[in-house]
């Protein structure tokens, strides 16, 4: 019978939805082996908004903890840093994974004290838009003392190496995953009963981007870009904005004064995507930076076309003509183009071929494995 690995997972935000990182954790909690006994660390200072402290549901092996610490220094960073030094000994921990820059900052301190002890791995999980000025510099002089650092994309790895000074050898991609099977197709029949439910017109063809109202999004480009479509050309569609942030308000102005608030739906954050994505036609990112968007990932498990902005990790989801198509980001012109291109032919062989490649590229099962069999490599590695 094998022992466990115990592992501590530090992460800045939280184990939930609705942000990549979010959910490539959730993910990877729900699906983890018996082969490890997790303790996650969640520095979020609003809490989790989906997921209780404790036991993740039906994973007894897997607790959850927040820790909202707000700032490095001062009394709760010295608290936490206390009970994650104290964890190791006591819970003899084999290894600890840490996400986004706090978190890799902890780490990095308590490698300096356990050395080989304890290995340790960054998961880097976007293209460092956020990295400014002496943050950048922090993390650009930490990032070589880790064991390991993962990313979900090529563009990542890239940038983890030729901007903060990895080992090659150190730097591994492992793809994000889908729980392929919540999205199955359904009958025409099926899609107007669940458009009724939804409040979704039940006319037309909706086209639907999914992410955080915040300006990295791009979502004000996305709107100019709609308003030209819809000037040009005859075609009924609508454009569902999911996701809630600080742009919402600016962005429904924004709608109204283009003339097109009756063809915007601002729903708001939800939990149930994969029924949004049912009944959605094409999707859309107008993103600035992204590392690998599991966002995009989902809309080809749900068969759904892409048209992204040809950044970061967009373009090894997309390829450009055959599952979707490539725009140029801040470019509403780019996006008016792509989406008068498209016809009832073209998004049902660009959605069955979007379809093909997340069944075969990004299932949950695989990125579980991966990334357990990885752990296991690295822990084999530092005995």
């Amino acid at each position: 019978m094998q022992s466990k690995h115990r592992m501590i997972i530090i992460t800045d935000t939280f184990v939930g939805m609705p942000g990549g990182s979010e959910r490539h954790l959730y993910n990877f909690c729900r699906g983890a082996s018996g082969l490890f006994q997790i303790d996650a660390f969640q520095l979020e200072p609003d809490g989790n908004p989906m997921l209780d402290d404790g036991q993740f549901p039906e994973q007894p092996n897997i607790r959850l903890h927040s820790r909202p610490i707000g700032k490095l220094y001062g009394l709760r960073g010295f608290l936490l840093f206390s009970e994650l030094f104290f964890k190791i000994i006591f819970n003899r921990i084999d290894i600890v994974v840490s996400y986004h820059e706090k978190a890799d900052v902890y780490n990095y301190l308590l490698k300096c004290i356990f050395r080989r002890r304890i290995v340790s791995i960054s998961s880097r999980r976007d293209m460092g838009f956020k990295l400014t000025g002496r943050l950048k510099t922090i993390i650009q002089r930490i990032t070589p003392s880790f064991d390991a650092l993962t990313c979900p994309s090529e563009s990542i790895r890239d940038l983890v190496i030729n901007e903060y000074n990895a080992d090659p050898q150190r730097v591994f991609v492992i793809k994000n995953g889908v729980e392929l099977e919540k999205y199955s197709s359904i009958t025409p029949h099926e899609i107007t009963a669940l458009k009724q439910q939804l409040q979704i017109p039940t006319h037309g063809q909706v086209l639907a981007i999914i992410g955080c109202l915040k300006p990295v999004k791009g979502h004000k480009f996305l709107l100019e870009g709609f308003r030209q479509f819809l000037n040009s050309s005859d075609a009924d569609w609508t454009l569902i904005m999911l996701g809630e942030g600080e742009l919402q308000a600016e962005l429904q102005a924004q709608a109204e004064a283009a003339g097109i608030a009756n063809r915007v739906i601002f729903p708001g954050y939800q939990y149930n995507v994969h029924q949004w994505l049912q009944v959605t036609d094409v999707v859309i990112s107008a993103s600035l930076s992204e590392g690998l968007s599991n966002a995009l990932i989902e809309a080809c498990a749900a068969g759904c076309p892409v048209i992204a902005t040809r950044v970061g990790g967009n373009p090894e989801i997309v390829i450009d003509g055959y599952n979707g198509l490539l725009v140029s980001p801040e470019n509403p012109q780019d996006i008016c183009a792509a989406l008068l291109t498209l016809n009832q032919d073209t998004i049902i062989r660009m959605g069955q071929k979007a379809r093909e490649m997340a069944n075969h590229e990004y299932s949950n099962t695989a990125m579980v494995n991966n990334l357990e069999s990885f752990y296991r490599k690295q822990l084999n590695m530092h005995q």
